[in-house]
C-alpha cells in the first residue's frame, strides 16, 4: 500500500506510513564496510547530551508518540537490564547438571547492592531446561523440541524458586514475566507489558524475565536470551545493558585456543566489529559469543551503552558504573568517558551507544523488536535519501526477497548491509 501511495503522489508520506519505516539505520550481522553516509557511533558522554534534547524537545518529530508518555524520561532512577545465561547458573559434569550456588548468590547480592545504590533492575534470565534436568535427574540436555518444552516447563518453577528464597534472603520480592516474541507484534499488547514492567518496579519488585521455553514454537522463538534482553533494554529504553558471559572480555578470538587473542576493553563501534566467534560455547545455554555481539549491536542501535562482563563477577557491573556509563541529566554536560576522568577503565567490555540524533520513539523502538518478514534492496541515491529520512521511492528499490503484507516488518539493505526497518 505504501509503493501504490508513492507512485500516485511520491511525495505523500502519511503519519502511518513514517511510522513503519522507522528508520533504525542499523548495520548487519556480519561485519561488512559501512557507508560512508551511515552515522557513526559517539562517546557516552555526547550521547547524554543527545538524550538530554530529545528529553527538552520531545521524541523525534517524524515518529508520533501522543498515545503514550515516555518512561525513560520520567523515569528518577536508572534503569539497568541484566542477563545471566545457563552457564553462569549451572555446572555440568559426567554426573550431570548442577546449580551453581555461588554464582546465583552472586548474582543475587549483586542486584540487592544495586538496588540499594538508587538503581532500578530488571533480570533476564535463563535456566529453565537446565533446572529442569536436575529437577528430573537428567544427565543430558534434551535434544527433542516437545522433550525440551515440558523439561522447560518442570524446570521454571524450581529456577524462581531459587531467586524467592535467595531474593528472600535480602528482603526483596520478585515477579515473574514469560515472554514470547509474539508479544512483540502487537504493539498495544506489548505496552501493556512494559506497563507490567514498570509497575513491579515502582513497587519495589525486582522482575525476572524469561522466553516462555515450553510453549514457543520455533517461529515464534528470541533464538537466545541475549536477544531477548537487548530487545527489553530496548523497549523499556534502559540506561544500560549488561550481558554475562564465561570470560572476562570479548577478544579478538577464543583466548583458550588462540594464545594471539586481545582482549578488547571498548568497543567505537558494534556494528563494524570484526572478530572471530566461531568457536562453540559451553553447550549448556543456546547463545554463545556471537549471539552476544549481535545484542550489543541492537542496544547500540538504540542509543543504549552494553557491557560484557564475566558471570562468575557478576560484581563488575560497578566497576562500569564508576566509569560514568549512567551518568544523570544533571552531569550531561561533563566528560563521563573513564580516561577523562581519571578512572579506571570497566572490568569488562563496553559496546558504546551510537548517536541518535533526534531519539527513538515507541514507534520505532517497536519496530526494531519485530521479526523482519522480507528484505527490500536500495540503491546508493535511495540509500543516501533514507539516511536523511526521506522517502522510499519505487524507483529506489533494486531486489526484494521474501513476501510480505501491511504491517509487517521489513529490512531496508543496501550493498548487503541493513540501513533500515
Amino acid at each position: 500500500s505504501f509503493l501504490r501511495s508513492s507512485i500516485k503522489n511520491p511525495n505523500h508520506r502519511s503519519q502511518t506510513q513514517s511510522a513503519h519505516l522507522g528508520f533504525f539505520r542499523s548495520r548487519p550481522e556480519n561485519p561488512i564496510p559501512i557507508p560512508t553516509f551511515l552515522p557513526t557511533m559517539c562517546p557516552i558522554e555526547q550521547q547524554k547530551k543527545n538524550n538530554a534534547a530529545m528529553r527538552q524537545q520531545g521524541d523525534s518529530p517524524s515518529c508520533s508518540t501522543s498515545s503514550t508518555a515516555s518512561f525513560g524520561s520520567s523515569r528518577e532512577s536508572p534503569l539497568l537490564i541484566l542477563k545471566v545465561g545457563t552457564s553462569s547458573l549451572m555446572l555440568s559434569d559426567t554426573d550431570g547438571f548442577r546449580v551453581n550456588l555461588a554464582n546465583l548468590a552472586r548474582l543475587v547480592d549483586t542486584i540487592a547492592s544495586l538496588k540499594r545504590d538508587g538503581y532500578q533492575v530488571v533480570l533476564v534470565s535463563s535456566g529453565a531446561v537446565g533446572m529442569g534436568c536436575i529437577k528430573l535427574g537428567m544427565t543430558k540436555r534434551p535434544t527433542d523440541v516437545r522433550t525440551k518444552q515440558a523439561v522447560a516447563a518442570a524446570g521454571q518453577s524450581h529456577l524462581l524458586r531459587l531467586y524467592e528464597d535467595l531474593f528472600g534472603a535480602l528482603k526483596l520480592q520478585v515477579a515473574q514475566l514469560l515472554i514470547n516474541q509474539s508479544d512483540f507484534l502487537d504493539k498495544d499488547h506489548w505496552q501493556s507489558v512494559k506497563s507490567t514492567i514498570h509497575e513491579c518496579l515502582a513497587l519495589g519488585v525486582v522482575p525476572i524475565i524469561n522466553e516462555n521455553d515450553s510453549t514457543n514454537t520455533a517461529e515464534m522463538r528470541f533464538g537466545d536470551n541475549d536477544n531477548l534482553a537487548a530487545l527489553t533494554a530496548v523497549q523499556l529504553e534502559a540506561d544500560a545493558l549488561f550481558l554475562c558471559t564465561d570470560v572476562d572480555y570479548l577478544y579478538t578470538a577464543n583466548p583458550r585456543t588462540d594464545p594471539n587473542a586481545k582482549a578488547l576493553r571498548v568497543v567505537d563501534e558494534p556494528w563494524a566489529l570484526q572478530v572471530d566467534t566461531s568457536a562453540e560455547g559451553s553447550g549448556m545455554g543456546t547463545g554463545g559469543m556471537a549471539t552476544k555481539i549481535l545484542a550489543a549491536r541492537t542496544a547500540s542501535t538504540a542509543g543504549i551503552p552494553c557491557g560484557l562482563i564475566n558471570g562468575q563477577h557478576t560484581d563488575r557491573v560497578f566497576s562500569f558504573l564508576k566509569s560514568g556509563m549512567t551518568k544523570s541529566q544533571e552531569e550531561d554536560s561533563a566528560d563521563v568517558s573513564p580516561n577523562s576522568m581519571g578512572a579506571e577503565e570497566p572490568y569488562g567490555t563496553l559496546f558504546l551507544p551510537m548517536n541518535q540524533d533526534g531519539g527513538i520513539c515507541h514507534t520505532r523502538r517497536w519496530i526494531l523488536s519485530l521479526p523482519a518478514s522480507a528484505s527490500v534492496s536500495v540503491n546508493e541515491a535511495c540509500a543516501r535519501q533514507l539516511a536523511g529520512r526521506g522517502s522510499l521511492l519505487p524507483q529506489g528499490i533494486e531486489k526484494v526477497q521474501g513476501s510480505f503484507e501491511k504491517n509487517d516488518c521489513v529490512k531496508l539493505m543496501h550493498n548487503g548491509t541493513e540501513i533500515g526497518r
